[in-house]
């Protein structure tokens, strides 16, 4: 109700403008940039105010702001004052998550492994390699001796580019995975490597993600 009154008065305050402009100017073309600016100025007003929406966060916290854009690993949202604020989608309640990736859907290879453990058998050496894309953002590996899986590294982050899979510590990227099926499945050849000559695996497991 309040968004439309304040449309209604944006409106007729343009209306009032446009035409003190009409009548005071020689210049009529004038007038016809005036109005279409306007009527934009208005339109953007409009989509601004009712994009703004209250969200929760898992902790419970809530906010009013407006969704501006989304990746799988970070949210950016405009208050009304004006303030971006970036955060990973995981942090928000599970009904904004869902707004979210309606607004901006996650891609085929995003769905088919965020929240997965896959498990490559590496073709150059008899060692199995483990990679795990939690749904926090965080990315765990290791390797697989015995049946007890050896964790290599901690405070992994990962971004998905396409079909490739950026692996950061802090700002530092440490490694990359290059898949070659956006459908991601067993029996599929995976790359991992930061240089030219990548190595290449065959993913033999495709896992929910679980603790280490």
């Amino acid at each position: 109700m309040f968004i439309g009154w304040k449309i209604r008065f944006n409106f007729a305050h343009y209306f009032r403008l446009i035409v003190t402009t009409f009548f005071s100017t020689k210049n009529k073309s004038v007038v016809g940039a005036t109005v279409f600016f306007l009527f934009v100025q208005v339109l953007v007003a409009d989509e601004v105010s009712q994009n703004i929406k209250t969200w929760t966060s898992k902790a419970g916290t809530k906010i009013k702001a407006s969704l501006i854009s989304a990746k799988h690993y970070e949210v950016k949202l405009k208050t009304k004052e004006g303030k971006i604020l970036s955060l990973h989608p995981h942090k928000l309640s599970e009904d904004d998550q869902e707004f979210v990736f309606t607004k901006f859907p996650l891609t085929k290879i995003a769905k088919s492994i965020i929240g997965k453990r896959i498990i490559i058998d590496d073709q150059g050496s008899t060692v199995t390699v483990v990679f795990q894309f939690n749904e926090d953002g965080g990315f765990e590996f290791g390797t697989e001796e015995s049946g007890k899986i050896i964790k290599e590294q901690e405070g992994l982050i990962y971004k998905i580019k396409g079909l490739e899979v950026e692996i950061f510590k802090g700002q530092e990227k440490t490694n990359r995975l290059k898949f070659y099926n956006s459908l991601t499945k067993i029996g599929d050849t995976l790359s991992f490597g930061l240089s030219r000559t990548m190595v290449n695996g065959k993913i033999i497991s495709l896992e929910p993600a679980k603790p280490f």
